[in-house]
């Protein structure tokens, strides 16, 4: 009885670790499609970059065009009166400074729209693609959940056919919620996981007499030689 109850133990060990590799399967797949959204998110923070520059340049080339017909007429106008020529020449040095100001500004504007032009369909094709990925995760996942539901099914009929004193023994050390799971075994001498050193006398009454024991340090339950 005591062996068949190791035994239940190993299975229960066993599907715990493929319902881990099912849990992490869809953690993979849903952090796939988490990049993508976090590669869209990144280029839509630059679009808006993009349109908030887009709007700075526009008004700075509009400040920058009144300053320029402003200078134009002042120029003009100190003509019209027979100004002093140095001062007609600065205004009209300052009108060319702002003409090239302005070509400048019409060179970033170009530049900033075609790199708007490239996001806008840059977010299109990403946009496609996360349809199809997040399609095929979303299939993954439902599979992936199926044999977890029944993984979970049949650790419950195992605990339940386990003799009060394992299943106790199961559910206190499950509650710790231990990495790796609740069970560990004995390796030269040694608890495999921490290491804690195993006296002979215990080690045989694990592995030749089937007797419940846990690691006096890590607490997980000791499968017996042949049992793990």
């Amino acid at each position: 009885m005591t062996a068949e109850s190791f035994l239940k133990l190993k299975e229960f060990d066993s599907l715990e670790k493929m319902k881990l590799h099912h849990q992490k399967q869809i953690q993979e797949q849903e952090e796939r499609l988490s990049l993508l959204n976090n590669k869209k998110q990144e280029k839509l923070n630059s679009q808006k970059q993009l349109l908030n520059d887009l709007h700075a340049l526009e008004q700075q080339y509009f400040e920058s065009e009144k300053k320029l017909k402003t200078a134009e007429a002042q120029a003009s106008g100190l003509r019209d009166i027979g100004a002093d020529e140095s001062k007609i020449q600065q205004f009209q040095s300052d009108a060319a400074k702002l003409e090239n100001e302005l070509f400048g500004l019409l060179e970033q504007t170009e530049q900033i729209q075609q790199e708007l032009n490239e996001a806008k369909t840059f977010l299109s094709g990403l946009e496609k693609t996360i349809l199809e990925i997040d399609t095929e995760v979303s299939g993954e996942r439902e599979e992936h959940q199926k044999a977890i539901a029944q993984l979970d099914l049949r650790l419950v009929l195992i605990k339940e056919e386990l003799p009060t004193d394992f299943r106790e023994a199961l559910e206190k050390t499950l509650k710790k919620k231990l990495a790796i799971g609740p069970f560990t075994r004995i390796e030269n001498g040694s608890c495999y996981f921490c290491r804690y050193k195993i006296s002979r006398v215990e080690e045989s009454e694990i592995d030749m007499q089937k007797m419940l024991k846990h690691c006096p340090q890590c607490t997980r339950i000791f499968l017996p030689y042949g049992a793990s």
